[in-house]
């Protein structure tokens, strides 16, 4: 990341440019280092606020993986509002751009392209999978991302696959639920949209501890590696789920509503890993249903 850049100059030609004295460029580099000082004390308070939700969470921890039986949706009216604020943007941006995407780009760049934002999310998937305590599927992930990024070019080339090493994808969301931490009220959140209580933590702490964030802030090559991770993972995640949010929005009634019931159900079977729900590992009686009755009876 780049630390605040400060403009000026004469006005000529073209160009606007405003002209500035030694004193007034001595007093923006002051400016630039109070700012500066600023963003990473937001830095620190976002990992202590990570680090405290954490240990607010886990105290109503079980030895059962959550599985939320129904939709807990206390903030609709704010929701369905941001809802459709991603659905304007959505409109505009992320839907022109996938379709683009799917009907321009050959199967091989897309391909690519699904290959590097995996890679990228390697280090993530290899923590959480030692906090489930499932150290074998850690040591893959983190063969597959030393593989991967260098003979497979950054990623984009999955050669740990050829190996017959699994990817598995995991996140501090997923870590919590298995240990029985239930989602919470649901919530959409800007741009990023459907997700609860649980799984908005992870996201935090995801970034927090993702290599990049911070290797990112002190070099321009990582920088722009990290910006554009991030717009390869909207485009190619965007691009995935065109056919079924399409057959979604066209066949429901609410669509709000069925989005929501679809997030929940990906994010249990994401939780059990693909295991039969009606096995008795998994009963209804989760740590979900302690966790919404106290936080909707604190509500009241």
């Amino acid at each position: 990341m780049h630390g605040p850049v400060f403009f000026a100059g004469n006005r000529t030609g073209s160009g606007f440019e405003i002209p500035i004295s030694k004193t007034s460029r001595g007093r923006g580099k002051f400016v630039s280092k109070i700012v500066w000082q600023k963003i990473m004390k937001l830095r620190t308070l976002l990992s202590l606020c990570a680090g405290a939700s954490l240990s607010m969470l886990t105290a109503c921890a079980s030895t059962q993986p959550a599985q939320d039986m129904s939709d807990y949706d206390p903030l609709e009216p704010v929701n369905r509002v941001v809802h459709g604020v991603n659905g304007a943007v959505d409109f505009m941006v992320l839907y022109p751009a996938a379709m683009w995407y799917r009907d321009i780009a050959p199967q091989p760049v897309k391909t690519a392209v699904r290959s590097f934002v995996r890679n990228i999310g390697e280090p993530v998937n290899a923590l959480n999978s030692l906090l489930q305590g499932e150290p074998d599927q850690a040591a893959d992930t983190v063969q597959r991302f030393i593989m991967n990024t260098t003979i497979g070019f950054l990623g984009f080339n999955d050669v740990a696959a050829d190996f017959g090493i699994e990817y598995h994808s995991e996140d501090f969301g997923q870590t919590l639920g298995h240990y029985g931490i239930g989602g919470g009220p649901y919530i959409v959140l800007p741009l990023l949209g459907p997700s609860n209580l649980r799984d908005t933590t992870g996201i935090a702490v995801d970034y927090v501890a993702n290599p990049l964030t911070w290797g990112s802030r002190n070099s321009d090559t990582l920088d722009a590696l990290y910006l554009g991770s991030l717009g390869l993972t909207a485009l190619d995640a965007r691009y995935r789920t065109l056919n079924q949010l399409n057959e979604l929005q066209q066949t429901s009634i609410d669509y709000y509503a069925a989005l929501r019931s679809l997030y929940r159900q990906q994010r249990n079977a994401a939780i059990r890993n693909g295991a039969d729900p009606s096995a008795p590992h998994f009963k209804d009686e989760s740590a979900s249903a302690d966790f919404d009755d106290a936080f909707e009876a604190a509500a009241n």
